[in-house]
């Protein structure tokens, strides 16, 4: 321990010129306080004399870091030995306030050194901590302040973090004047509160709170947009601390009733974080708030209080505000929803999302007092619904879902009316589906013109022919929950719902969007009809639809909505198609007019094709046979007519392979078509020429059909059949091997089509021209072609009575011209041993 004489004498040395003395002196003070730190008798240590604060506050001026940094630990142990009333406490402040102002409360700091500025606000926050008297201490504010604002923006992070906590004790102390100097530390604070730093950020936001808070109150206006940015900030911790502020701003702020419409938002913005703990904290908070605002204005509550009137319906999974939160929303959220209306269409994503956020709470909040601001509402929800963001979208789905369930549907629906009439637009569809959520059947049964007016509004054609899928997504939903919200009792209304999923159905091209509306469908007819098979459904609205489309069949061109539906219905309903093939070949004669829209015919086309598939069981034969002749004769036949162009040639194609799977058909019988063979003969053999592969094949396989078939050659005489095999032979010139091996196996049918009293002497000259053209054939390259050749000659010169020595003679003349002369040997052999 130092005597009094070497403590005096370290003190002289302190205003030594050479910083080397007087570090050693300061060096030597502050290992003698410090052992009279760790000691409890303070008798045998010597205190240091009343001048000694005065020369230690000199050395902060001192160029030696070193020197300043001994200085400040001095005066730091100083305070915490000798400190320890009032009267020493007020001498301290007196004497180091104007230094520490002079070092760092300066408009350019003067200290240079961090950790010298990080110690000298902490011993002023020591003795911030320790001074009891609050009056005393606000005498000092001018200089606090003074410092503070410099600090509070240091470079140095410690600096920063430790000053705003030195803020938050220094308004908590001298709250009965820090009102007077408060608004001069608002900005460096909020500056502070950008940092990099989440630790910073936090206490930048807690003495923000307290300033604010014992302060002016008129700083909210300024805090709140800064305060709501940190709500974008990553860190939970900062959002959590922003959260508390503005909770206690709502519960102790003198001046919070003029604030309210600021401070409210922010609180509820809380109910959506992603952290459960801001979500409980700010759930808590905003329930205190609501009971404090209840109990203050208790006598203007009073009927509210004691006659509570409960909403007839409220969402699910939810907890109903105490009456303050809802009166405070009430009364405020004229003045919050413009701003929110506005940032729900601002092009910063992050702010859309929060503005959604926000509108779902406070539609929960405000209950039915919503219905006073909705017509603006709906306008701007009509245009976030459709938002590139999911989660903006699904916030103003609920917050519409909410609406629903606290508005009377006729308010909504009389406010949303107006813009379907002027237009139709995606926005405006999806409205309806969470409007509709939180509405009971009870009440869309009761409200019959409305529930007409809306599924006028969304069959619209502008919806029901739109291929994009979000629109059919949408329409689809709506579908699904009038079904699964009304069940039974949407029967006088089913058959709307059933057509607009059928529309939907045609035109989709999304295969789970598809599959939804199947669901759709077999929940209609189960919900609704229980019924356990969808084709009952079908059976049910097939009369009703096809008189619909009947009406417009006239005019159906590619593209028009009708034309999908009845190509859609046929493909769905399967084998319940026999039920109604009066209607559906009705449509089909006016569709298949030559004249109509090529298209379109060659569509329906393939419909037949599939509507035979359908039905091909033997016990249709007597419901299908009615209506053969007329869609051979009025269908098929007219379309395989020769035109020019690729249109015609795609349709000729079409026709001739619905006629070729007809003939395949199960229920198809020639006997009913007897009068049209010959028309269909004609017909057949002018398209062997066709310039598609494709259609010159299928005309074989029809007329090999046809001429193997005893009730179809009954109906031709044998002058017709002799005039067919020009067209058939031309074939065995086809640039294509399977088509030339197909016309063969139709000559072996034609031989056998013609009739026992065949007259070799009347058409010997026609057998000559027959056995040349099949002996040119016969020496073919291709094997398989030579094989074919052979046989359909000898099916000729064996079948047909007297036949065989006209082809012998003919085998004979060419023989020296084949290469394959032993294969001529073999054929007369053959001819001649099944003779």
């Amino acid at each position: 321990m130092l005597t009094e004489s070497e403590m005096n004498r370290n003190i002289v040395l302190l205003s030594d010129p050479n910083k080397i003395t007087r570090q050693k002196a300061l060096q030597s003070l502050c290992n003698d306080l410090k052992s009279a730190l760790s000691t409890t008798d303070t008798d045998d240590h010597l205190q240091p004399p009343a001048n000694i604060m005065e020369s230690m506050l000199k050395i902060l001026s001192d160029p030696a870091e070193k020197n300043r940094d001994l200085a400040l630990t001095y005066i730091s142990m100083y305070i915490t030995k000798y400190c320890t009333d009032e009267t020493n406490i007020d001498k301290m402040l007196a004497s180091i306030m104007p230094a520490l102002v002079q070092r760092l409360g300066m408009n350019d700091i003067i200290e240079p050194s961090e950790e010298i500025r990080l110690k000298s606000v902490s011993i002023l926050f020591e003795l911030c901590r320790i001074y009891p008297n609050s009056s005393k201490l606000a005498l000092y504010l001018n200089e606090w302040v003074a410092i503070l604002k410099r600090t509070i923006i240091d470079p140095y992070p410690e600096v920063r973090k430790l000053s705003c906590e030195l803020t938050s004790k220094l308004a908590e102390k001298c709250r009965e004047r820090f009102h007077l100097m408060s608004e001069s530390l608002v900005k460096p604070i909020i500056e502070t509160m950008k940092h990099q730093h989440a630790k910073v950020r936090v206490e930048a936001i807690n003495a923000l709170g307290n300033v604010v808070r014992y302060g002016n109150n008129k700083s909210v206006e300024e805090s709140v947009s800064p305060l709501a940015q940190r709500f974008f900030d990553h860190t939970s911790t900062v959002r959590l601390a922003v959260i508390n502020v503005i909770g206690i701003w709502m519960l102790e702020l003198r001046d919070r009733y003029s604030y309210f419409h600021m401070m409210l938002p922010l609180l509820l913005t809380g109910y959506t974080d992603e952290i459960e703990e801001i979500r409980e904290a700010a759930d808590s908070l905003w329930w205190d708030v609501g009971l404090k605002y209840e109990k203050e204005n208790e006598e203007d509550l009073k009927d509210q209080i004691n006659f509570p009137r409960l909403p007839a319906k409220y969402p699910p999974n939810l907890t109903r505000p105490n009456l303050g939160c809802r009166e405070l929303v009430k009364r405020n959220l004229i003045r919050i929803l413009p701003a929110i209306r506005n940032d729900l269409t601002d092009w910063v994503v992050s702010g859309r999302i929060k503005a959604s956020q926000l509108l779902a709470i406070l539609v929960w909040q405000a209950e039915e007092t919503i219905t006073q601001h909705l017509e603006d509402t709906l306008q701007v929800c009509s245009k976030a619904i459709v938002d590139d963001e999911a989660i903006v979208r699904e916030q103003v789905t609920q917050a519409l879902t909410y609406i629903g369930y606290f508005v009377p549907i006729k308010t909504w629906f009389n406010l949303i009316r107006p813009h379907f009439e002027q237009t139709s637009s995606l926005g405006l569809l999806r409205l309806i589906s969470p409007l509709l959520t939180g509405v009971t059947c009870e009440e869309l049964i009761e409200s019959q013109t409305i529930l007409d007016q809306l599924l006028a509004m969304i069959l619209k054609s502008e919806y029901t022919d739109n291929f994009q899928v979000t629109v059919q997504s949408e329409l689809l939903r709506i579908c699904q929950l009038l079904v699964d919200k009304c069940q039974q009792q949407l029967e006088p209304y089913a058959y709307r719902i059933f057509k607009c999923i059928l529309s939907l159905l045609s035109i989709v091209e999304n295969d789970e969007l598809r599959q939804q509306c199947k669901q759709t469908l077999d929940a209609l007819a189960s919900k609704t009809f229980g019924s356990s098979s969808v084709n009952d459904l079908y059976k049910t609205y097939a009369h009703e639809l096809f008189a619909d489309l009947k009406q417009t069949s006239n005019d159906w061109l590619r593209s028009t909505r009708e034309r999908f539906i009845f190509e859609t219905f046929i493909m769905q309903a399967g084998a319940s198609n026999r039920h109604f093939l009066k209607d559906i070949v009705d449509i089909l004669r006016t569709v298949m007019n030559p004249e109509r829209d090529p298209e379109v015919r060659n569509q329906c086309l393939l419909i037949i094709a599939s509507l035979l598939q359908f039905i091909d069981e033997p016990d249709v034969n007597t419901e299908i046979t009615p209506y053969l002749m007329v869609l051979i004769n009025e269908c098929i036949l007219p379309n395989m007519q020769w035109k020019a162009g690729r249109t015609a040639g795609a349709i000729r194609a079409t026709a001739i392979a619905t006629l070729w799977s007809l003939f395949q058909a199960k229920s198809f019988s020639f006997q009913q078509c007897s009068s049209s063979t010959n028309d269909i003969l004609l017909s057949v053999l002018g398209m062997l020429d066709d310039d598609d592969r494709l259609t010159r094949m299928n005309s074989c396989y029809v007329l090999q059909a046809l001429f193997s078939n005893d009730d179809a050659i009954r109906t031709i005489n044998n002058d017709r059949l002799h005039k067919a095999y020009p067209d058939l032979l031309k074939r065995l010139d086809d640039v294509n091997d399977d088509i030339r091996l197909a016309v063969c196996s139709t000559l072996n049918a034609y031989v056998h089509a013609f009739h026992g009293d065949f007259n070799v002497e009347l058409y010997r000259s026609h057998l000559e021209d027959i056995a040349k053209v099949l002996l040119i054939h016969m020496d073919d390259q291709n094997t398989q072609v030579q094989n074919a050749v052979f046989d359909t000659i000898v099916q000729f010169a064996t079948e047909l009575q007297g036949a065989s020595e006209s082809f012998i003679t003919e085998i004979r003349n060419v023989k020296h011209k084949h290469r394959n002369q032993n294969l001529c040997d073999t054929l007369i052999e053959r001819i001649e041993q099944s003779n």
